[in-house]
């Protein structure tokens, strides 16, 4: 799936799981814990910058797109390190 800026994201990202399987519960560890508080925020603040603050301020659309596409990869990270409760 390439963007706006070319950007390819690594293979090592898993895809989404496949049709209509249902892994249950999922746990993290603290560390991945963090990361996905950290990225809700990053959430939160590219949801906030409107164009008008975007001309003001000097961002270009590529900053953000290569923000939310930082954050789709630590996602993706997050969630293959993840492990089914049952086990």
């Amino acid at each position: 799936m390439e963007s706006r800026n070319d950007h390819t994201p690594p293979l090592r990202n898993p895809g989404r799981p496949g049709g209509t399987e249902n892994r249950g519960a999922q746990l993290i560890g603290a560390g991945d814990y963090q990361r996905l508080w950290r990225a809700a925020s990053a959430c939160r603040l590219l949801a906030a910058i409107t164009e008008e603050v975007a001309v003001e301020h000097g961002i270009d659309p590529d900053d953000t797109a290569a923000v939310a596409e930082y954050i789709r990869d630590d996602m993706y990270q997050i969630l293959s390190r993840s492990k089914p409760a049952d086990e």
